[in-house]
Parts: C-alpha cells; sequence; structure tokens
C-alpha cells in the first residue's frame, strides 16, 4: 500500500510538471480570442511608473508587456487614460485628449501597436453617464446660447420640470434613486452697495431698496436677523412696528442672504429663503422655511443633475430612442471614432444602468445604439471580427439579463457573488449549475451573449480581503475563473493575492504593482494611500515568479491551459452531478474536444468515484491531486482538469 501510495504521488508530480506555464503555448490570438480571452484590469496610474515622477504611465504598461503576455492575457482594460479632473479618471475633462499625467497621444498609439504584436487588444473605459466640469460644462453653464447647453441635465427649476416630464434623462421617472440637484450660479448673484431691508413678518415679505441713508449697526438685541453673504454673517434687524424688522447695512458680497429667526440653530424652522429667484429692488419678495433657499441680488441660477457627486455632472442625451440624434452623443461618439481609427479593440462602459436612471428600455435602447455606431466605425477602420463592448451593470444577473439586447457583453457581478459565497461556506456542488442558470438567462436575450466574468475590481473590495486572506482560496478562485466559460477578467494585483477594502477610501482597493522586492511603487496618484504591510517581499511579481507553488504561478498555468486547450476557453458547460457537497464538477466540450473540471471548495480533502470519466490524463492541476482512471483524490482547495 505503501509503494502504490508512492507511486501515485510520483505520478501526480510528473503531470504537474506538464503543467508549467512555460511549456504552454497559446494556439492563437487577436478577434478570434475576443468572445472568451483573458482580458487584464489595469489602473493605468498605480501599474507601472516608466519615468519616475510617481505616476504610473501608459509607457510603464508598454514595459510590461511581456509579463501581461506571460499570463495569457489577449486584452487589456485601461482605467480611462483621457484628461480628466482626478487621478481615477472617472470625471473626463476632454474625451479627445490623453492625459499628460499618463502620457502622450504616441505613447497610446506605442501601446496599441506593441500589444497588437503580442496578440493582445486594447479596451478604452468609456464614462457615457457623466463627463468632469470641463469646457463643454462650464460653457454650458454659462449661456443659454452655448453650443454645450443641451449636453447637460440643466434646470431652472428641477421641481416643475421632473413634474412635466422634462428630463428626457430619466425616461419618465420621478425619483432617480441615486443623485442630487446642484445650484449654480450665472452671472452676479450679489451685491455691493448700502440696501435698506424691510421684514415683513406677518405677510412673510422681505422687501429690499438701494439707500442713501446711513448705515446702521447690528441690533444685538433683535429677535429677527439677516444671514449675509459667503461665508456669511448675521445681522440684527430693528423691530420698527409690530412685526415689522427693518436695517439700512452696506453689503459687499458675491451671494445673498437668508433670513433667520434663532441664531443658535440652523434649520428646524429658522431659516427663511426664497425659491431660487432673485429679488427686485423695492419689490416685496415672499420668504418661506421650507424650501428657503438662497435670496439672490441678480443674476440667475441654473441647477445640474449628478448621479454620483457634483464633479460628474450627468450627461443629457435626449429622448432615449432618439440618442443618436443629441448634440452630445455626436460628440462622444466622434471622440470614440478617433480612439477606434487608432486601432483599440473595445470600450468598457461605465455606469449605464445610470445614463437614464435605471430605466432599463431606455438604457438598452442607448446602449444598442452606441454599440452600432461604435462598430460600424470599427469596421469602416478595417477591424477585424466585431468591436467588443462590455457594460458594468452592477446588479444581480437577472436585472443585467436585459441589457444584451443593447451590449454583446455585460459583467456578471452574480457570478463572483456566488463563487464567493461558495467558497467561503465549503460548498462547490452546486456551482455548476448557477453557471449554466446564469447561461440561460442571458440566452433569453442574445444568443451569442459574452459573459463576462471576474472577481473583483476597482470599486470592490479585493476579492483576496473577500476570502479571509486566505492564499489556498486565492488561487482557487483563479483556478475557478479561467476554468469557467465565458470571458474572464483578472483586477491588477488579484493574482499575486492582494488584499483590501474600501474603508479607508478606494485608493485601498486600487494598490500599485510590485514587480521586485526592493522597487518603489507609483503612490501620487493614490495620495500616498497604500498599505505597504501588504506589500511585502513575498508579494512582489519576481519572487512570485520564483515560486513555483504561488498564486501568480496558479494563474499562469490555468491561463495558459485555457489558451491552449479549446474547450477549455469555447467550450458548452455541462453541469456532472458531484458526489461530494464540497466539490465542484463539470465537463467543457468543443470541436471534439472535452475536458472535465473539479474543484474541491471545502477544507479537507475528498476521494471521488467518477462513474464514467477518466482522470488519467492531467491537464492542469493546483494543490494535491491524485488520479487513477475513475478515481480522484482533491486535497483542500485543490483543482484538476483532465481530458476525456
Amino acid at each position: 500500500m505503501k509503494r502504490f501510495s508512492i507511486l501515485l504521488l510520483t505520478l501526480a508530480a510528473m503531470l504537474a510538471f506538464s503543467c508549467d506555464p512555460n511549456t504552454l503555448k497559446p494556439d492563437g490570438s487577436g478577434a478570434d480570442y475576443r468572445p472568451y480571452g483573458i482580458t487584464y484590469q489595469i489602473n493605468v496610474y498605480s501599474f507601472a511608473d516608466s519615468d519616475g515622477d510617481g505616476w504610473g504611465d501608459l509607457r510603464g504598461v508598454i514595459r510590461h508587456l511581456d509579463y501581461l503576455e506571460s499570463l495569457g492575457v489577449k486584452a487589456l482594460w485601461l482605467s480611462p487614460v483621457q484628461k480628466a479632473e482626478s487621478y481615477h479618471g472617472y470625471n473626463v475633462l476632454d474625451y479627445y485628449e490623453i492625459d499628460p499625467r499618463l502620457g502622450s497621444e504616441s505613447d497610446f498609439k506605442d501601446l496599441i501597436s506593441q500589444a497588437k504584436a503580442k496578440g493582445i487588444d486594447i479596451y478604452m473605459d468609456y464614462v457615457l453617464n457623466h463627463s468632469g466640469r470641463g469646457e463643454w460644462f462650464s460653457s454650458a453653464v454659462s449661456s443659454e446660447s452655448s453650443p454645450y447647453r443641451s449636453y447637460y441635465v440643466l434646470s431652472e427649476s428641477p421641481e416643475a420640470d421632473i413634474t412635466a416630464g422634462k428630463v428626457d434623462n430619466w425616461a419618465g421617472a420621478v425619483n432617480p434613486g441615486m443623485g442630487y440637484w446642484h445650484e449654480i450660479s450665472s452671472g452676479n448673484l450679489g451685491y455691493k452697495g448700502r440696501l435698506h431691508f424691510k421684514l415683513d413678518w406677518n405677510a412673510e415679505t422681505v422687501t429690499v431698496t438701494e439707500s442713501i441713508e446711513d448705515a446702521q449697526n447690528s441690533n444685538n438685541s433683535a429677535s429677527k436677523w439677516l444671514w449675509v453673504g459667503e461665508p456669511g454673517y448675521l445681522v440684527g434687524l430693528y423691530e420698527t412696528s409690530a412685526g415689522i424688522h427693518e436695517i439700512t447695512i452696506d453689503v459687499d458680497t458675491p451671494w445673498g442672504f437668508l433670513v433667520r429667526s434663532d441664531t443658535s440653530t440652523w434649520g428646524n424652522g429658522t431659516k427663511w429663503g426664497g425659491d431660487g429667484s432673485s429679488i427686485s429692488f423695492g419689490q416685496p419678495y415672499t420668504i418661506n422655511n421650507s424650501k428657503a433657499e438662497n435670496i439672490t441680488f441678480g443674476g440667475s441660477k441654473i441647477w445640474y443633475f449628478a448621479s454620483f457627486d457634483g464633479s460628474m455632472p450627468d450627461l443629457n442625451y435626449g429622448p432615449a430612442g432618439r440618442a443618436s440624434e443629441s448634440a452630445a452623443f455626436k460628440d462622444l461618439a466622434g471622440s470614440a471614432d478617433k480612439w477606434i481609427q487608432m486601432g483599440i479593440a473595445g470600450l468598457r462602459l461605465d455606469a449605464v444602468m445610470w445614463i437614464y436612471q435605471q430605466q432599463t428600455e431606455a438604457n438598452v435602447a442607448f446602449l444598442r445604439q452606441w454599440y452600432d455606431r461604435c462598430n460600424a466605425s470599427y469596421k469602416a477602420a478595417g477591424g477585424q471580427g466585431d468591436f467588443y463592448m462590455v457594460g458594468e451593470v452592477w446588479e444581480k444577473s437577472e436585472i443585467e439579463a436585459p441589457y444584451y439586447e443593447g451590449l454583446p457583453s455585460c459583467f456578471n457581478f452574480s457570478y463572483w457573488w456566488t463563487l464567493k459565497d461558495r467558497l467561503n461556506r465549503g460548498k462547490g456542488s452546486d456551482f455548476a449549475w448557477h453557471i449554466m442558470y446564469f447561461q440561460n438567462l442571458f440566452k433569453t436575450y442574445r444568443q451569442d451573449f459574452i459573459d463576462a466574468i471576474k472577481l473583483s475590481n476597482h470599486d470592490e473590495d479585493r476579492a483576496g480581503s473577500d476570502l479571509g486572506r486566505s492564499v489556498n482560496k486565492m488561487k482557487l478562485a483563479g483556478a475557478v475563473l479561467l476554468t469557467s466559460p465565458g470571458k474572464p477578467f483578472i483586477y491588477q494585483g488579484e493574482e499575486l493575492g492582494y488584499w483590501g477594502t474600501k474603508s479607508k477610501g478606494d485608493e485601498y482597493i486600487r494598490t500599485p504593482i510590485k514587480w521586485t522586492q526592493n522597487s518603489s511603487v507609483p503612490t501620487v496618484a493614490l495620495g500616498g494611500k497604500v498599505d505597504y504591510a501588504m506589500l511585502g517581499t513575498d508579494i512582489s511579481v519576481d519572487v512570485q515568479e520564483k515560486d513555483r507553488n504561488s498564486i501568480l504561478n496558479t494563474y499562469k498555468t490555468f491561463a495558459m491551459a485555457r489558451n491552449k486547450y479549446k474547450s477549455l476557453g469555447r467550450g458548452i458547460i455541462s453541469e456532472v452531478k458531484s458526489p461530494n457537497e464540497a466539490v465542484a464538477l463539470w465537463t467543457m466540450s468543443y470541436d471534439g474536444e472535452t475536458v472535465l473540471v473539479a474543484h474541491n471548495f471545502g477544507s479537507s480533502e475528498v476521494i471521488l468515484d467518477l462513474d464514467g470519466y477518466s482522470s488519467s490524463e492531467l491537464i492542469v492541476s493546483n494543490g494535491t491531486v491524485k488520479g487513477s482512471r475513475s478515481s480522484l483524490t482533491l486535497g483542500p482547495y485543490s483543482s484538476a482538469v483532465y481530458k476525456q
């Protein structure tokens, strides 16, 4: 029995050696891989710094194309590289320019060219829900005659326009579900000079007139007050008769004023203002303590809507069915044409649920027009195959699925949520069923759907943290991802076992790559918010490349197996009934080739009798694996793929 065990261990070691990433070669590249090839997500600002200024840059990506090729990568999803206000790039200032902090347009062209030579596509991150507050926005809010006036969701009276159904990009919704209206001035809202204020508390009006009378000091015993200017100061009024309060003062403010009935609290009915309009000198102006907006002296005010924060004003494409006719659509499409003609092969679309405020039918109508336009531009530029486009629909699969009527690919967040749950529960037996459920669901909306599967991304807590920083679980998660049907996305650092949560800021889930044991990392964009305790020696690329059992080499090995065996990448999945609750089993078949995939999600060794399946030709494995014809032993958190 002892000799037999030694023989099995020796056989397993020999088979594992055949899975060295250096011995597996891909069978092709380019457009053929687009529906299922591995994509690597890069935060350009923190990936690699080529010039020592502390910012990751495009030339840093170029320098590490060999590394990405060794991971079996067929495409790169770049975080936004257009000129933007903040480090992460999601408030774009100019869709036609490369952010100079990341490099030049020449650098971008060079990246596209050198990546293509390695069979790697470039996908740009495109933000269509909103822009930054750049030239378009500044012009739009400054003048009604601006050519960009229609580009944004603007209103002088939001409540009235919503009620009247005039806010096109809400597609008829009354409550957007997320976001706020933000006030901005157009013209001079303030005043400099001497003014007389007469507050009629009985009629709830205030009358303001220009004055040449002597200015008065504030009444410190007042019961009614003015809050003047910005940042603001209090002025006490004098009660001249029952309910009438007056004062003459010198005013120098860029803003306006409010009335207060209490000096120690702000709110709770003690702040009185207007309806958002400016006063007319000498005319009574009605005040209220419910809406209580700023009372200004002139100019005008306009409100803009932002689904996220005020630095990201929502773009407006008009009625969804005719979105492609809008000026904003045409301009954004023109910018995409520039990059498509330069050689990019795809786009990742940010926050597509919010373009028309969670109104699925309207969003799908818009996305269909956007994809058709970009795909036509791609083909006109000589592109091979179809243009790739994946949408961020951050919701469960049932809400994601209808978006396949507008896009060829969507991120499958439910895939990771299910996998994370099953890995942490040690239950794999129903995982193949869930994969097939997702696929059948998506198929009802699009037969040729491309399921973009992933673990974590730049907006989520790291997979490593979700898995309790367990190296074994992280290796298993990578192995499952790369043996699942669909188009896998690997997030920067995931292949090295990075962890991190958003609790202290998004920067901590966007950590730079540590290339060598002693190398510095680009931290300027992140404001120095880096967990150096995580970036130890053992997490660097050079150390993990030398360690046969590292997380990195697990990713490399399974990625290369996926690229070599067509059934792993392109195959049709079939569930295999698992004889053990901890084990996930399925087959993948393509063009006469079938493989058996087995993953042990549990913390204990399992022995499986594989009735009708062979475990004698091992393709790739992770952990402890012993196989002999129809029997298979999997150690804790171990994986194996066999050719049938």
